[in-house]
């Protein structure tokens, strides 16, 4: 994960009115907003407006980043089709669209992970050297929990990414809690990150691989019914599922991530 860079040298006195600043406090917001949201989950009475909030944080932090990596705005064609690529534009569009459609709750667990990393990163790297300089051991902890649980964490938030939300908003087809056009608009999202994220691309490729060992002839469960595995078949046909292979695909070290 890239944050936006400062637009002062980090030597100069901290300022409040930066970019990079704005961009910790949408990420803040996001953190302390999902938090108490998750935790009136939990007590079965979720509150709305803690989830909408969030949903705001995350546009501004995601926004700041792609105003700072494009200025100053273009608007050829071509422009705008390298911003619709950046990952980070991406994660807006479906922000906006969370923010704007019916709450489901799962959609907000991945952005709060990121939120929660930014967080500590920013205090550690920028908070603590520029307002409380001798908290070195404050600072030592923060970075060995993020350096612990960073790539542990970028895991889980793809597999939650991928079946948690994706199978919340194709369940929610069949109870009318969620429509066509958000199923549609995710997998589009999906797509993309197969091609981004390594951590994506390697969930799906091995969720795919137990699929066929699963429901294609010769190694399909004998239990399962051949309706299903001909079904499988039929549908993997029609939609051209070829492998893809992981040299195409865009590396992480090349990309620009939130």
């Amino acid at each position: 994960m890239e944050p936006v860079q400062s637009e002062k040298k980090t030597e100069e006195k901290f300022d409040f009115k930066n970019l990079h600043f704005g961009w910790f406090v949408g990420h803040a917001l996001t953190v302390v907003n999902a938090f108490v949201f998750f935790a009136s989950q939990l007590l079965f009475r979720p509150c709305n407006f803690f989830y909408r909030v969030s949903y705001l944080g995350v546009i501004a932090s995601y926004g700041i980043v792609l105003y700072n990596s494009y200025k100053p705005l273009g608007s050829n064609e071509s422009y705008f089709k390298r911003m619709l690529l950046d990952e980070n534009a991406q994660y807006l569009i479906v922000a906006v669209y969370f923010l704007l459609t019916r709450r489901i709750a799962i959609t907000l667990l991945p952005f709060f992970i990121y939120s929660v990393f930014h967080v500590l990163e920013y205090t550690e790297k920028t908070l603590i050297p520029a307002l409380a300089p001798h908290q070195t051991k404050v600072q030592t902890s923060i970075r060995d929990v993020t350096s612990k649980y960073h790539d542990k964490a970028m895991e889980l938030t793809s597999k939650i990414e991928v079946v948690g939300v994706m199978t919340r908003l194709v369940l929610g087809l069949f109870v009318f809690r969620s429509s066509i056009l958000s199923v549609l608009i995710y997998a589009q999202f999906l797509r993309m990150r197969f091609y981004m994220s390594t951590d994506t691309r390697d969930f799906l490729t091995d969720a795919g691989s137990q699929l066929d060992r699963l429901l294609t002839a010769p190694t399909a469960h004998p239990k399962i019914p051949p309706a299903v595995i001909n079904a499988y078949a039929t549908v993997k046909e029609k939609l051209g599922v070829k492998p893809i292979s992981a040299n195409t695909a865009t590396t992480d070290a090349t990309k620009k991530q939130l």
